[in-house]
């Protein structure tokens, strides 16, 4: 496990910062630290849409 980046269950709706669409409460999600002008944020994103952010990440390196 990553710990800037960790699964959650919702509790209530957040909007993935991934694809803009919705996380539903109950549905799995990953609450990960991403850059905010200089400060590190919170933002929540559905599973999927973080494993393909991570992936495109490790394939620019």
């Amino acid at each position: 496990m990553i710990l800037n980046s960790i699964q959650h269950t919702a509790r209530h709706q957040h909007q993935c910062a991934g694809c803009g669409l919705t996380v539903h409460s109950g549905e799995r999600y990953v609450r990960a630290q991403v850059p905010d002008g200089g400060r590190a944020a919170k933002a929540a994103f559905h599973s999927n849409c973080y494993t393909r952010l991570a992936a495109s990440a490790n394939n620019t390196k």
